[in-house]
């Protein structure tokens, strides 16, 4: 799909009139919003810029910024807000913007000159290593896998979207609102306060519930995490289900207690999956098509396949990383580094990473060697392991100097913690039994952590210490 395939649709949908947009200040109709659209894109078009960063809250002038930016034909860098400052300065100087937007009343030059470049947008990942990758992808690639979403469900599955994610996620930018606004629903954008969201991994479960209540959505995206707060609410008789037709989840590993528990409160919990590299979603399970426990059948425009274990991408991709950094392809196919089967139905499941890489219960991505690095520099302990796959925080499993207290130990995690994003940092920490050694299987014979083994001889422990 192209974008004038795109703007003719909402036009189509501004005409009907009964559509609505809003945010915690403002209320809209489609037809406003194109005409802020269109006056935004003559203006970006009259000033030549050609790398727009976008560092901003979720609110409708994010959305007029966004769509702007594609009728114009220039490349979007949407920054995250959980990213720290550094990070967010390591995005824009990555992506050399040569102009920034922090709302529709004020874009701002910077230093870099206007240079072209072929992507819509580059999408940054929450920077597994601490160093983002910027992800660039075409226009036609993501409304592609707009198409092919809204192909793959019922067409009047909500008439209600509520974006709780931020919108610089790919996810909630390109399957929540770009995919609402092709299917005609009415779109809420409250601000991160009144979803109850602070940073990346802290959530306000009131505030989240009242959120909910006040604005009944048909669908909504979360994380494992979001999943587990509205399930509770439901439990709770804090929040109504009776609204919510459709709600998507992705972004890290959903436990198949939490998919139970969705089921037995009648919550229509579809399970998915996808890649920045792939403009988001590569597999869905839908009204018509699921199976509990699978991330669904891959959507029409994609191919997937198993070798050797790993799940392997073929179809809409990526045009490359804004850095040059290389990428995995096997005769064209993408290689996800994610390990995975098909059943003889046709569903495709997710068992695991093949590398080391955590995934938080909110979706954000960090590598164990990141924060064990800057705790090398610790002396309070002799070694130092960060594991937490699944979990809102991090926990490190430490041996401690033989001189070092508890309390010297925390102070030091507290000092650690200091130097990272929210979503990378940790709830606390547990002792080892004794040092990690070759003789006691936990360390390789080239000195590298075990991570699995660790893992395993400390599940007790880490099971308690989140108090499953």
């Amino acid at each position: 799909m192209s974008p004038a395939e795109f703007f003719k649709r909402l036009q189509q949908h501004a005409e009907q009139g009964h559509a609505q947009l809003r945010d915690s200040h403002t209320y809209i109709s489609y037809q406003t919003l194109l005409e802020r659209v269109d006056e935004l894109t003559q203006h970006l078009q009259q000033q030549q810029i050609l790398r727009l960063g976008l560092v901003l809250e979720n609110n409708l002038d994010w959305l007029v910024i966004d769509l702007a930016a594609l009728k114009a034909g220039i490349t979007l860098v949407p920054v995250p807000p959980f990213f720290t400052a550094s990070q967010q300065q390591d995005v824009l100087a990555d992506a050399e913007v040569d102009a920034i937007a922090y709302s529709c009343d004020r874009i701002e030059r910077t230093h870099y000159p206007a240079k072209p470049h072929q992507a819509a947008k580059i999408t940054y990942t929450s920077g597994s290593s601490g160093s983002p990758k910027g992800v660039c992808l075409s226009a036609d690639h993501m409304l592609t896998v707009v198409a092919s979403i809204a192909a793959s469900l019922p067409a009047e599955l909500s008439q209600q979207h509520l974006v709780i994610m931020p919108l610089a996620v790919l996810l909630e930018n390109i399957a929540g609102v770009w995919l609402a606004l092709w299917m005609g629903a009415d779109i809420t954008i409250p601000s991160a306060a009144e979803i109850g969201l602070q940073g990346a991994s802290q959530l306000n479960l009131g505030q989240f519930w009242q959120c909910l209540t006040q604005t009944k959505p048909h669908s909504i995206i979360t994380t494992p995490a979001l999943l587990q707060a509205l399930l509770v609410g439901i439990q709770k008789q804090q929040v109504t289900q009776h609204e919510l037709r459709f709600v998507a989840v992705g972004g890290a590993h959903v436990a198949p207690e939490l998919l139970h528990l969705a089921e037995q409160l009648q919550v229509p919990v579809y399970q998915g999956y996808g890649l920045s590299e792939c403009g988001s979603v590569v597999a869905l399970n839908t009204p018509t098509t699921q199976r509990r426990g699978s991330v669904g059948k891959p959507l029409p425009h994609q191919q997937v396949r198993i070798v050797e274990g790993e799940v392997q991408v073929s179809g809409a991709q990526m045009l490359g990383y804004i850095s040059g950094a290389t990428t995995e392809f096997n005769e064209g196919w993408l290689r996800t580094g994610d390990l995975g089967h098909f059943d003889d139905d046709g569903f495709l499941y997710i068992d695991g990473r093949a590398k080391n890489l955590l995934i938080t219960s909110f979706g954000r991505n960090v590598s164990p060697e990141w924060p064990e690095a800057l705790a090398a520099l610790e002396p309070a302990w002799q070694q130092f392991i960060a594991v937490g796959d699944g979990r809102a925080q991090l926990l490190a499993i430490v041996t401690p100097s033989p001189q070092a207290t508890p309390q010297a130990v925390t102070d030091a995690l507290h000092r650690l913690n200091q130097q990272l994003p929210d979503y990378a940092q940790f709830a606390g920490w547990i002792s080892s039994h004794e040092p990690f050694t070759t003789e006691n299987g936990l360390l390789t014979y080239n000195q590298r952590l075990r991570r699995h083994e660790i893992t395993r001889t400390y599940s007790r422990e880490i099971t308690q210490f989140y108090g499953d």
